[in-house]
């Protein structure tokens, strides 16, 4: 049963509900109560316009994270891009002690019953000197794990008596700045602002799903499935890392060769290729992998269909 969420915020909830009462960088104010909309948490819903997955596709991670106003809590280094849509800044606080804040605009989200976070429902993780902070902008509804979707703020810090205090405070600012001045560009070239779920049209995914149809459920930012009831499924993620190489032979998509990675469950094929337009200073890539897995009885090549459909995915994604 889906539960609604109805909220009343404060700034003085806000920080002390997430355990954060004292810390670094805490400003004191007057108790101001707010009137928040309901949520539906466990609806297939985006909570705010603001944090559509089109509109956040298009955000650059780093100008977000800088936009906290990281300099009040010490001196800030340069901008290391990770995953999709994620950023990092290892830089030192007042002290020269270690203070490192990594944003991630596509993030899991699990306990929304106690915390909001600059209006959104979130959740505090402390955990020794790190603390998550993570503010839903999406319920589970579209989600086969029933996960919600949302940011992520992690922040370790050797000085902070309570980084939480300090992270929650970031995010609240990112969040504001998402919602009413986001930070847009910075990733030519990159796929991540595409997205998964056009890959495939009607037509090529009923290809890839066994003749079935099914519509294209979005999994966050950077996934997307298609779940007909013949048990036959299909996926597409974005991501980084390297691309993996597989026991066949490559896959010709097109002017790119593609690994062909047969899972060692029977029925199921992943197809992974590295996206050319950019390159990171990690070394790692930015890749792509279809999948397609066969759960019931029909008589398919998983990775048959699984190629296929990196065909069609590769076809509609920039050319390096």
């Amino acid at each position: 049963m889906s539960r609604l969420v109805t909220l009343t915020a404060t700034l003085l909830v806000l920080l002390t509900a997430a355990g954060c009462a004292t810390g670094m960088g805490r400003a004191t104010s007057q108790r101001e109560t707010v009137p928040v909309v309901e949520f539906d948490v466990d609806a297939d819903a985006v909570f705010d316009d603001a944090f559509a997955p089109d509109r956040l596709r298009s955000v650059d991670p780093c100008a977000a994270l800088r936009s906290a106003g990281l300099e009040q809590y010490g001196e800030p280094a340069s901008d290391t891009r990770g995953e999709l849509g994620s950023c990092s800044n290892f830089m030192k606080d007042h002290d020269g002690e270690q203070f490192n804040a990594t944003l991630y605009l596509d993030n899991d989200v699990y306990n929304v019953d106690t915390h909001r976070i600059g209006g959104l429902p979130g959740e505090v993780l402390p955990e020794d000197e790190t603390c998550f902070v993570r503010a839903a902008y999406q319920g589970s509804g579209a989600d086969v794990l029933g996960t919600r979707h949302g940011m992520q703020v992690q922040l370790l810090s050797d000085g902070a008596t309570d980084p939480c205090s300090a992270a929650v405070q970031i995010m609240t600012r990112i969040v504001d700045t998402l919602r009413t001045d986001p930070p847009i560009g910075g990733g030519g070239g990159s796929i991540a602002s595409y997205d998964p779920c056009a890959m495939l049209n009607p037509v090529e995914a009923r290809d890839a799903l066994a003749g079935a149809t099914a519509p294209a459920v979005a999994r966050g930012l950077f996934r997307c499935g298609w779940t007909p009831e013949n048990g036959v499924s299909a996926n597409v993620r974005f991501g980084s890392g390297r691309v993996e190489t597989g026991p066949v032979p490559p896959a010709d998509l097109g002017g790119q060769f593609a690994s062909v990675l047969p899972g060692a469950t029977p029925g199921t094929c992943r197809v992974q290729w590295e996206n050319r337009g950019v390159a990171k200073p990690s070394g790692d890539d930015e890749l792509v992998e279809v999948s397609v897995s066969n759960a019931g009885r029909i008589p398919l090549d998983p990775c048959a269909n699984a190629i296929g459909a990196a065909r069609a995915a590769r076809a509609k994604l920039p050319r390096g």
